[in-house]
């Protein structure tokens, strides 16, 4: 009932105001940050592109070594295969000791100069290379560009300083699927131009791509870095602290181990498995190379496309997880690989064999940068570098010895054996987890 039904008077008339303008509302929240975050995908996206690039620009060249110095007057295969191996380990060494030195400068400068650094060294000094008239100019070349590339070591730490964490291990592995591609496209490239306009013009256009690619890392990529506290610096630096934070990251020792033990394997085998499968084809049959390459192509493949599901899967389940499980399985494939009996299942087991390697590779880098401090990423992924190259200028002589002593089927059995210890070690050892000072981000 209203107030009128009661019989009392009429309410007053209140006179009308002028509209006042309503206070906005207060925000609830914390205020929007003064910067927006930087886009880490295009610069994730253009890395990828930039190293798929690399690896497919060092494809054209670098398998075509023996036959370039050949060319150069080295008629005799052996000879020109000696050439070729002492530069390829040349190389190697030279790189593995540079490697931690370069990944020291980007924990303190920036990691993009580093890799602008090693596409642009590499660039230069692999189209110096197309200019050489003898085989011992293009081995003081290739020791140069061992110590000035080093493309993959320098990507990667480049991504690991600005992708998120929980996207890290997708990350790395689509880096590592990048290089798979442009290794698997590049020595197909390379002997086309080769065939077609000779091998100074294949290492002269592998220059002019490694500069294109790092052309497009200084006009494309953005790096927010930030130079390191100097508690961060002063915690870890000299040679003495540095390999001090290598024995206080749990399982960090054992991953580095582990990166030389599978690139030792790899490279072990690889050398004779274009004799294995002869061994396995009757000679009416023919056709060695072609199923060689057809075996060494299934095992790229199968890589490229599992590194990335691989690092897709740690980031929800756990990298340790991943990482042993490849480890192991790899291992232990490598055991049949000496048992075979035709090369269709040594196929098979290749093609196998390269989902485990493919997911191996991110899960190891992942969990690294994870348990490393971003202040010292550089450095630890160098000596990830050192190790790989050490494993790759190695293996093939222990396989080579092995095949020698033993036969072409003890490689694999000894791959095996060494690989399979590998992986149980290093999932013993992640089983330590890192402390919170060690691993933020």
């Amino acid at each position: 009932m209203s107030a009128r039904a009661g019989g009392g008077p009429p309410p007053p008339a209140v006179a009308a105001s002028p509209a006042v303008p309503a206070a906005p509302a207060e925000k609830s929240g914390p205020p929007p940050p003064a910067v927006a975050p930087a886009p880490w995908r295009r610069v994730f996206i253009t890395l990828c592109g930039a190293q798929a690039l690399a690896m497919l620009a060092f494809g054209m060249a670098l398998p075509f070594l023996p036959l370039y110095i050949q060319q150069l007057g080295i008629p005799d295969p052996r000879e020109a295969a000696q050439w070729a191996g002492a530069m390829s380990a040349g190389g190697m060494l030279v790189m593995a000791a540079m490697a931690p030195l370069w990944g020291a400068i980007a924990d303190r400068h920036g990691r993009k100069p580093m890799v602008a650094r090693a596409l642009f060294g590499g660039g230069l000094t692999v189209a110096l290379m197309s200019l050489v008239h003898s085989p011992a100019q293009l081995l003081a070349l290739r020791t140069i560009q061992g110590a000035f590339s080093g493309t993959v070591s320098a990507t990667r730490t480049l991504v690991a300083s600005v992708v998120p964490a929980a996207e890290l291990g997708f990350a790395l592995g689509m880096m590592q699927t990048s290089a798979f591609i442009g290794t698997s496209i590049g020595p197909l490239l390379g002997g086309v131009v080769a065939d077609q306009f000779g091998f100074s013009a294949a290492f002269a256009l592998t220059g002019a791509l490694l500069i294109l690619a790092g052309a497009a890392v200084v006009l494309l990529v953005h790096e927010d870095f930030v130079r390191p506290a100097p508690d961060e610096q002063d915690a870890h630096t000299g040679l003495r602290g540095s390999l001090r934070l290598v024995l206080d990251v749990p399982g960090l020792a054992a991953l580095i181990g582990t990166l030389f033990f599978v690139q030792a394997g790899m490279n072990a085998v690889g050398p004779i498995l274009p004799l294995f499968v002869r061994s396995l084809v009757p000679a009416a049959q023919g056709s060695v190379a072609t199923l060689a390459g057809l075996i060494l192509g299934s095992t790229a493949v199968s890589s490229a496309l599992a590194a990335g599901v691989a690092g897709k899967i740690g980031d929800r389940l756990g990298h340790e997880r991943v990482l042993a499980a490849c480890a192991v399985g790899g291992g232990l494939l490598y055991f049949p690989q000496a048992l075979v009996t035709s090369a269709w299942q040594l196929l098979a087991l290749r093609t196998i064999l390269g989902i485990f390697t493919g997911g191996l590779l991110p899960g190891v880098m992942a969990t690294i940068a994870l348990r490393t401090p971003p202040a010292r990423r550089g450095w630890i992924f160098g000596l990830t570098t050192t190790a790989t190259a050490l494993g790759g200028a190695i293996g093939p002589l222990a396989g080579a010895w092995a095949a020698g002593a033993f036969g072409l089927r003890a490689a694999f059995l000894v791959t095996s054996a060494v690989l399979t210890a590998a992986g149980f070690w290093v999932a013993l050892a992640l089983t330590r987890r890192p402390g919170p000072s060690l691993n933020r981000r």
